[in-house]
């Protein structure tokens, strides 16, 4: 059962991709009975410490290797957790400018299809929201229209 979730969940290679694979990683955990060790500060009592133990590796299976010199000492699934917030979620200023940017500049033009168009606006307005800019649907509906071509094929 864990092995079949487990591949579904995308490997974390840093700021890039830390909050589709947070997302991810914390429903695999929700799965697997396993999420209390990234929520309480203790290991919860029902878990224990090898209960612990074994989520933590299941986290780190999630992880590029490359990124282990920075998980090595931690000791708990919520230490592990946490550690990685800190080092990758990236919800700053700068981000945030970032994901505004690349949002107003999708345009239907450079999109393969109307569906990748859709998309890319949809999910950069997330990643937007993520970093707590706040932006409605009434702003994403705007944003799509201002995107389409002048042309549109009848």
């Amino acid at each position: 059962m864990t092995t079949n979730y487990l591949v579904s969940v995308p490997k974390l290679k840093g700021r890039e991709n830390y909050s589709e694979w947070a997302f991810a990683a914390e429903n695999f955990l929700i799965l697997e009975g396993m999420s209390d060790c990234i929520k309480s500060e203790t290991v919860p009592e029902e878990i224990g410490a090898a209960g612990d133990a074994k989520t933590r590796a299941k986290l780190i299976l999630t992880i590029d290797s490359s990124l282990y010199v920075h998980i090595k000492s931690v000791q708990t699934t919520r230490e592990l957790w946490k550690k990685l917030k800190n080092l990758f979620d990236d919800s700053g200023f700068t981000r945030r400018i970032s994901l505004l940017r690349s949002l107003i500049s999708i345009r239907l033009e450079n999109s393969v299809s109307m569906t990748s168009y859709v998309t890319q606006i949809i999910e950069t307005s997330q990643k937007l929201s993520g970093t707590g800019f706040k932006i409605n649907d009434e702003w994403v509906a705007s944003l799509l229209l201002a995107g389409l071509t002048e042309n549109i094929p009848q």
